[in-house]
């Protein structure tokens, strides 16, 4: 079965190591980080999160 577990946007913070709620949606915007699979609250699918950072994060190239 594959990992569904959901996270917070402040655990999202967390690992991502940022500060700000700002800095998570620029990275939605323009490096192709996970959206949200939920509005309010906002929760994550850990797996896309992890997967996001070991692919480059920022520093990825996006086609």
């Amino acid at each position: 079965m594959p990992d569904i577990e959901r996270i917070t946007e402040k655990e999202v913070m967390e690992l991502v190591e940022v500060n700000a709620r700002n800095t998570i949606y620029r990275y939605i915007r323009d490096y192709g980080f996970p959206k949200p699979i939920t509005t309010y609250p906002k929760k994550y699918l850990k797996a896309e999160v992890v997967a996001w950072i070991l692919n480059g994060g920022i520093n990825q190239r996006l086609s």
